[in-house]
């Protein structure tokens, strides 16, 4: 890892850096922004783990519970206007989040990339558990992030106002 970013800072690569704190490497923070700095690499701290795309908790365990922060107010994003995600397979979806609907560039072609706009109108309704929500104009958690959140059964408080985290 190492040689890959000293590699990277002498050809003058644009690298930046996510810092993943878990439980297991809490205590390593300061050496791991240090890092960063180090080589001068923009970076980014994250504290909150998110479910898997299947929706599994598995990451959640591994939080470090001292260093979770509560999100700010979501007030959108442009996914699948000014970036989508692309798996292997040619499979497009607004981000790496949410995932269905998706379009498919191998039997669609590019064109089809245009209904990305309405598909991420589409996902951030309020839908399942966030229907009917009192809350929905200060929502810190985007409503495909919230669904894994749901499907993976995790502690409300760590995405919902309404659990208690953040209020």
């Amino acid at each position: 890892f190492i040689r890959g970013l000293d590699a990277a800072h002498q050809d003058r690569l644009p690298v930046r850096l996510n810092v993943i704190v878990s439980d297991d490497n809490a205590h390593e923070l300061d050496a791991m922004v240090a890092l960063c700095a180090r080589y001068s690499f923009p970076h980014q701290v994250f504290t909150n783990m998110s479910p898997t795309i299947d929706g599994e908790a598995n990451p959640l365990a591994t939080q470090a519970d001292g260093h979770i922060k509560a999100r700010s107010v979501f007030t959108g994003c442009n996914a699948g206007r000014t970036f989508f995600h692309v798996n292997p397979h040619g499979i497009v979806s607004v981000c790496k989040v949410g995932r269905d609907p998706s379009v498919n560039l191998v039997t669609e072609g590019v064109a089809a990339l245009t209904r990305l706009g309405a598909i991420a109108e589409s996902l951030q309704l309020r839908t399942g558990g966030c229907s009917g929500c009192t809350k929905v104009g200060t929502c810190r958690t985007c409503r495909p992030l919230a669904k894994l959140y749901q499907e993976a059964g995790d502690r409300r408080e760590l995405y919902c106002q309404h659990g208690g985290y953040g209020s």
